[in-house]
């Protein structure tokens, strides 16, 4: 797996913000393409920044390196394209140093140019509507010194390897135009894929055939139209097991049966009303006379519980 080493600066003394360790943070975070991003911020110190730079390149062998810095004021992403022999500081940095009209290294080149593919990252950057520009240099500051010293350790390892330069975000409160880390990290984005030649498309949703789409309209629960075969009880009480349908409880009269009932027939059952046998008498036990009609009993329609549980309790 090929791996991009991205290396961003701290914020200032006293600063509570820093556009590039921002940016590159939520680029790291948020990274998923095929390459490993590996992420180290550098002290914003001429010494201790070459240092860090030098130990994270000679840990992780990465097959491209990206110094990212904050330049206040710039209203665009700039690709810087040489490295200037020379640190002249226009402020001191975190540990109080201020080199004036001194070089990067002695007796070294007086330039070295970046690796990195400048119009392409340019082109792609003003593709997706993100504000870029080339540059020819970075200044005489803490960026440049940084980047003269990387293009000078990987000369010979032919990797890509350059510094882009990014506008300062609104939390640092700097003067001048401003951008969302957000935005910044998106560049920084398209900056890798164009280094790494990727092409990140964006994942597109499943299409859903027809056929699934119709079966997953089906309605859950369709209405009883016709009895149910087998054992299922027409009253919603269990059935004998002599006759299947035939419901245990009051004996019907057989000339005439009462029609099945069930909760979504919508239709009620005529009742034919009649005296219930005496549970304790015998069998030889004659026949009581029928109750009058002010004195028969009135229907009662079982209740859900007894159609459930086959049960019917009369009170």
């Amino acid at each position: 797996m090929a791996r991009v080493l991205i290396t961003a600066f701290e914020p200032m003394p006293g600063a509570t913000a820093e556009a590039s360790a921002d940016a590159t943070r939520i680029l790291a975070e948020t990274w998923h393409g095929s390459a490993e991003i590996v992420h180290r911020d550098l002290v914003p110190a001429y010494k201790e920044a070459a240092r860090r730079l030098r130990a994270s390149v000679a840990k992780h062998l990465p097959d491209a390196v990206l110094v990212v810095a904050t330049a206040p004021g710039a209203d665009a992403v700039s690709v810087e394209r040489l490295a200037v022999n020379l640190d002249d500081a226009a402020t001191p940095d975190a540990h109080g140093a201020q080199p004036v009209d001194a070089p990067v290294v002695d007796g070294a080149a007086a330039a070295l140019w970046s690796t990195l593919p400048a119009k392409e990252i340019v082109e792609a950057l003003d593709a997706r509507g993100l504000p870029a520009r080339l540059s020819l240099n970075a200044g005489s500051g803490l960026a440049n010194h940084v980047f003269y010293v990387m293009q000078r350790e990987l000369a010979e390892w032919g990797v890509p390897s350059g510094l882009i330069q990014i506008p300062a975000t609104p939390e640092m409160g700097a003067a001048g135009p401003a951008l969302p880390a957000e935005v910044l990290a998106e560049a920084l984005r398209t900056v890798v894929d164009t280094v790494m030649g990727e092409h990140s498309e964006p994942e597109m949703e499943p299409e859903i055939e027809e056929e699934d789409e119709s079966e997953a309209t089906q309605p859950f629960l369709m209405p009883i139209t016709a009895p149910i075969p087998g054992d299922t009880p027409a009253y919603g009480l269990p059935v004998s097991a002599e006759g299947e349908g035939e419901p245990v409880g009051e004996a019907q009269p057989e000339p005439e049966a009462a029609p099945a009932w069930s909760p979504t027939s919508g239709e009620m059952p005529e009742v034919v009303q009649g005296a219930a046998p005496d549970e304790g008498a015998g069998a030889d036990a004659p026949d009581e006379a029928e109750p009058a009609e002010d004195d028969a009993p009135v229907y009662r329609h079982p209740t859900w519980d007894e159609i459930i549980s086959g049960t019917r309790t009369d009170s």
